[in-house]
């Protein structure tokens, strides 16, 4: 029979019951490693740094439980720069150089497409927290490929529905020139055809990060008169596209974001946080609800400071599924970890983690949210909830 470990929360503490179950044969390890693979310089560097976070948290708790087949977890952890490139060669430097069998990355979508194949070929899961592409499903190796965040059709479907309800009739998209800003639009795009949507899609703009200029763009984007403007971007392009809207006047119009642009990050610089308080009206990212999200934000602030931001919970979950599935394997095999992650069920700060045949959860929730003023943080500003919209394939 397989063992699982499961998240249970008691009343006053976290109970985290651990098999200890040590493999036949001696041991050339003294630690059971978990790769970690976010990124924590570039584009999404401040983002990153709090996601890796998130995945401490759940390897100091899963090692104060007993850790995973009668050996402590150790994490390894490497920088992707938010560069395909780059984090492709971690993967790489992680499985032949450090002995790792399962890895919680990549964080972002183009070190993924490189890196599935690989996996596939060394026989070493990736579960990712953070990389929403669609072509990810595609790519051959994807039965290698698990993710503890959703994909971006579900995402671009919840942001399409808010569109057509609020009756907006002209958008702009202005995405990030990649699979993760363009595949978002498409997913939008598509949903708001499939529902009859009776608007006009009035600009697109693919914009490159790092330009650091982007009003001709924006300027493009006004000329079209949109009621409405979609934006996908990372931290820093997006404090550089909110703070050159401003200058130009699309400040009067209505803005909607996505996980991308979630966090405090963004509100480093001032106009930067008092365009998104005044223009954004809907934006989404992945969540979770009961007591395991309970229990994992309350641990998150007591231990950092801080509260969790997008996608901590996510690489929290995804540890505890590194960990879950090699109890259940039995042995720190790469093979035997993905087949006892096709079966994995448990309840994580995000909700209930299960997978289909090509590592994709099967549900999970939304949080719409948008920016709001707050003298009580070090901005001046937060991200806050507006309501949670659960999804499910």
């Amino acid at each position: 029979m397989i063992k699982k470990l499961l998240l249970v929360v008691a009343a006053v503490s976290l109970l985290v019951p651990m098999v200890a179950c040590a493999p036949s044969g001696p041991a050339e390890e003294e630690t059971i490693k978990i790769g970690c693979l976010l990124d924590t310089t570039g584009g999404l560097g401040s983002m990153g740094t709090r996601i890796l976070n998130g995945a401490r948290l759940a390897a100091d708790e899963i090692n104060a439980a007993g850790g995973v087949l009668g050996k402590q977890v150790e994490l390894v952890e490497e920088d992707g720069k938010t560069e395909a490139d780059a984090g492709f060669d971690r993967i790489k430097k992680m499985v032949e150089i450090d002995g790792v069998k399962v890895i919680a990355g990549p964080m972002i979508t183009g070190a993924s497409l490189l890196a599935i194949p690989y996996a596939k070929e060394q026989q070493v899961p990736l579960i990712s927290p953070s990389a929403t592409g669609i072509p990810l499903s595609e790519k051959d190796g994807t039965e290698w490929f698990f993710r503890t965040c959703l994909r971006d059709d579900a995402q671009g479907f919840v942001l399409a529905d808010i569109i057509a309800d609020k009756g907006y009739t002209k958008l702009a998209t202005i995405v990030l020139n990649n699979t993760y800003g363009k595949g978002l639009e498409e997913a939008i795009v598509g949903r708001l055809q499939a529902v009859g949507w009776q608007g006009e899609h009035v600009a697109s703009v693919h914009y490159d990060e790092g330009t650091k200029e982007y009003r001709g763009e924006l300027q493009g984007i006004k000329d079209s008169n949109p009621d409405v403007v979609f934006c996908c971007s990372y931290c820093d392009d997006g404090i550089i596209i909110f703070k050159q809207a401003l200058d130009i006047g699309l400040d009067d119009i209505a803005w909607m974001g996505c996980d991308g642009n979630y966090g405090s990050g963004l509100f480093a610089e001032p106009s930067s946080a008092e365009f998104m308080e005044k223009t954004f009206v809907a934006a989404t990212r992945t969540v979770g609800s009961g007591s395991v999200n309970e229990h994992f934000n309350t641990a998150y602030e007591e231990k950092y400071g801080e509260a969790p931001e997008v996608y901590c919970d996510t690489m929290y979950d995804a540890v505890w599924a590194a960990a879950n599935a090699i109890e259940a394997a039995g042995a720190y095999d790469g093979d035997a970890i993905r087949v006892a992650l096709t079966e994995l069920n448990f309840d994580g700060a995000t909700g209930q983690i299960t997978f289909n045949e090509i590592g994709d959860r099967t549900a999970g929730s939304f949080e719409i949210w948008h920016v709001v003023k707050d003298d009580t943080t070090e901005t001046g500003y937060k991200n806050a909830a507006i309501e949670v919209v659960d999804w499910s394939m």
